[in-house]
């Protein structure tokens, strides 16, 4: 095996352990990376080499990959993994996998005078493209940092020695000591890989994940949830008005850490369900004034629903709380999570519990003065104040607390902050002064997209307030600034992108009326893939009957086609390469003119020679090329 084959095997074998460990799958990470090397032999010891891959069989693979992705990654990789929300672009990387293990034991032998190794800088560039997308594990050991510049490292050696031989590597070898350390960093590869992971995953289609809301509403100086445009929810607005809030949970007591909990970490008991057929729960008595449904977006189970609703129903999923205070929907593997509700009015409870009122350890004197200042004649007088003050002030996502005390520094010296923070200090001054409140994290509703219907993304994450009068209703209360939105108007989507958001949901609505069950809808996958299967089968086979003399006057006639389009020389049917020779046009300059004839001569030689290798005219062709022939002047010489 040569070493330009070495160094290839290697780079193959750390992109793919890379790729694998990153999924979280480290036995087969080390059965790939045992098994490359070996591979990369056989079409060196089989009698009959594999074909390379063309095209056509390549698009056969990928279309494969990324439909066993879709049925069958999530199941096999932990829930931990990437792969869990990126199931189809996973397929997608496996296969490009199987195509570089397949492309590496297909690659030709090296020929006469054979300069470069298209095969080979095909196979480099996809290591370098994994290196960079594919994330690193995590908790990322020093083997699995290594892996990636390893990987990178021999696929930009191997071109180097497949044009210049074995002396390449010591014009490199001044780079070692810094092979050695980037390793060992973290940074240097974040640099790069982050931002081209992000441009990719921004053009990609919304994954299902844990985006946008988080169950534990941590508040933290340091600590916000990074805005993104990506879509969470699609709602359907059927009937009436229902509230711009979609309450994710409802959370009660506030540490010292400045984390918000619920009181107990025990889950609460599910609602009672009143329709077993249509999974339909009753969550409050009363009308109902509005009615909506939603579809998920997400992976997790998790429901959202305006405050006020009045009935739940499920489709294919059970209902219970979480222990984070959470609906859970109990959604089964690839279910669609989707659900409906209705409401109207006010949420209501009896007395208030006794953590309503609770306030913080670090609720000092000076901050009850302050808050105490804001009270009104009654609660939603107080209310109405708290607001009135908290809205007057700066919304911004780029703030600067004190670390020491950054709640008394933003509830007294009127620093800006992001809604968390605006709703914490509502619902600590709303019981300085005696008035029952919560702190609620969930969705705002602010995109209509036309018909009734509204899109939810990770940028309208929200933390609001909720208080209570001596009725035992809970009112809303928004102590966000009125330029929010302003913020947080970047991260919308442009018109091309409504109208795809549209179409899309429109597209749903159809496809729910077709009414597949699960097992026809894999039904349908596993006729795609039989279908893909016998594709690809019957396309290699036809290869394989191709006469080896007819591919290689196809590879001679596309080397001529390129020869007159790099030359920009007319086709002349009737004339000889010698005839070229002697008629190349003067005003060239001696370099181009060796070129030229150097790629003609080679041309004559071998064209019709028995065994003829196409290897020395492709290599003068690339060099014509690298000179550069202008059209000026070519077509007036002849």
């Amino acid at each position: 095996m040569r070493w330009v084959d070495g160094l290839l095997a290697v780079a193959v074998a750390a992109a793919g352990a890379h790729v694998l460990l990153s999924m979280q799958l480290p036995g087969a990470a080390l059965l790939f990376a045992a098994l490359a090397v070996p591979l990369a032999l056989v079409g060196r010891l089989l009698p009959g080499r594999p074909l390379v891959p063309t095209p056509g069989l390549a698009f056969i693979v990928f279309v494969s990959g990324g439909l066993l992705g879709y049925m069958a990654l999530v199941d096999l990789v932990p829930a931990a993994s990437w792969a869990v929300d990126f199931s189809v672009f996973g397929g997608l990387v496996l296969a490009g996998l199987l195509l570089m293990v397949w492309l590496l034991a297909s690659r030709p032998p090296p020929g006469v005078d054979r300069v470069g190794d298209p095969p080979g800088d095909t196979l480099a560039l996809a290591v370098l493209a994994l290196a960079l997308l594919i994330p690193r594990p995590v908790p990322a050991g020093v083997l699995a940092q290594a892996l990636p510049w390893l990987a990178a490292g021999c696929a930009l050696l191997s071109p180097l020695l497949a044009r210049r031989g074995p002396r390449a590597i010591w014009r490199v070898a001044w780079l070692l000591p810094v092979a050695v350390v980037l390793p060992l960093s973290q940074a240097a590869l974040q640099a790069v890989q982050r931002p081209v992971l992000g441009a990719v995953i921004s053009a990609l289609p919304a994954p299902r994940g844990a985006t946008g809301f988080s169950p534990l509403a941590r508040l933290r100086a340091e600590g916000l949830l990074r805005p993104a445009r990506r879509a969470v929810l699609r709602v359907w607005v059927a009937d009436g008005r229902p509230p711009p809030y979609l309450v994710g949970n409802r959370l009660l007591t506030l540490d010292a850490q400045y984390e918000w909990k619920t009181p107990s970490a025990a889950p609460l008991a599910a609602p009672r369900q009143t329709d077993a057929g249509r999974q339909r729960y009753r969550l409050a008595a009363g009308a109902s004034a509005w009615s909506l449904a939603v579809h998920s977006l997400r992976r997790d189970d998790l429901l959202f629903l305006p405050p006020g609703t009045r009935w739940v129903e499920v489709a294919d999923g059970g209902l219970a709380f979480d222990a984070a205070g959470v609906l859970d929907g109990k959604f089964a593997g690839r279910d669609e999570r989707r659900w409906r509700a209705a409401g109207g009015g006010l949420p209501v409870s009896s007395a208030a519990e006794p953590a309503t009122l609770a306030l913080p350890v670090f609720w000092d004197a000076e901050l009850q003065a302050a808050a105490r200042q804001l009270g009104g004649a009654d609660a939603a007088h107080t209310a109405a104040r708290i607001g009135d003050e908290l809205r007057s002030r700066r919304y911004s996502l780029d703030y600067r607390l004190d670390r020491r005390a950054p709640l008394k520094d933003f509830f007294l010296n009127r620093q800006p902050a992001h809604c968390f923070w605006y709703a914490t200090a509502a619902a600590l001054a709303l019981r300085a002064n005696g008035v029952p409140s919560r702190l609620v994290t969930g969705y705002r509703i602010s995109e209509a997209l036309g018909e009734g219907l509204f899109l939810v993304r990770e940028r309208d994450a929200h933390a609001w307030t909720e208080w209570q009068d001596g009725a035992g209703r809970w009112h809303t209360l928004d102590a966000t600034p009125p330029d929010y939105d302003a913020v947080l108007a970047p991260y919308g989507g442009g018109r091309l992108e409504r109208f795809w958001q549209r179409l899309r949901a429109r597209l749903d609505v159809w496809w729910q009326q077709v009414e597949l069950s699960d097992a026809q809808v894999q039904a349908v996958l596993l006729a795609g893939l039989a279908v893909l299967a016998v594709l690809f089968v019957r396309e290699y086979r036809r290869l394989r009957r191709v006469d080896p003399r007819q591919r290689r006057s196809r590879q001679w006639l596309r080397l001529w086609r390129g020869f007159l389009r790099t030359s920009g020389l007319p086709e002349r049917p009737q004339w000889t390469p010698a005839d070229y020779r002697e008629n190349l046009p003067p005003q060239w300059s001696a370099a181009r003119l060796q070129a030229a004839r150097r790629f003609l001569d080679s041309y004559a030689a071998a064209r019709f020679a028995p065994d003829a290798d196409t290897a020395s005219a492709a290599a003068a062709l690339r060099e014509l090329r690298r000179r550069r022939l202008s059209r000026r002047g070519a077509s007036d010489t002849f």
